[in-house]
């Protein structure tokens, strides 16, 4: 098998991605420390056309250069805001209609591999991803609509946020397209 060269791949322009269908998916980072994470998580949500991140708390935001070494460009392509309070910006998509998830372990979470989604046009999501030591703020787990597990069986409790937000966007992405 012969590797395929990036000219081959066929991918759009950032201005292209800029008016495509997007998947009807928000991607909330709740005070995010990584800058390696926050690059990965826009490089994912450009693979799989999320149509925004919202940047919350200590997360922090473009043009920073160690979020664009992961991110390789997708900071530019990726719409994405800033909110201090990630309350208030779930308030928001809660007020325009989004469906919200946390991506945490609580009781009677929502397994990922359990999930099922309204597939109407009209239905938009938002997941919130958390703080690589803390989480998802418990009082964002309260404001939630549900909240998904990703299952696990080994040792850790827990895996890399940015592991974690490929999961849930490939999963929405398969679910939703």
């Amino acid at each position: 098998m012969r590797k395929l060269e990036v000219t081959e791949l066929n991918r759009i322009s950032a201005e292209e991605f800029k008016v495509v269908n997007k998947l009807p998916l928000v991607v909330v980072l709740d005070n995010v420390r990584s800058l390696h994470n926050v690059g990965s998580v826009f490089r994912t949500s450009d693979a799989f056309l999320v149509e925004k991140i919202v940047l919350c708390g200590i997360t922090s935001c473009p043009p920073n250069a160690e979020i664009h070494k992961t991110a390789l460009g997708a900071e530019y392509s990726v719409e994405w805001e800033y909110f201090e309070n990630t309350l208030e910006a779930v308030e928001l998509l809660k007020n325009e209609g989004y469906c919200i998830y946390s991506i945490e372990q609580v009781e009677n979470s929502t397994m990922l591999d359990e999930i099922k989604l309204d597939k109407n046009p009209q239905q938009k999501y938002a997941v919130i991803l958390g703080n690589e030591v803390h989480g998802v703020a418990q009082e964002v787990v309260d404001a939630s609509d549900d909240c998904i597990e990703i299952p696990q069986f080994g040792t850790k409790h827990s895996l890399n946020v940015s592991v974690s937000a490929g999961l849930i966007i490939w999963k929405f992405f398969e679910l939703l397209k």
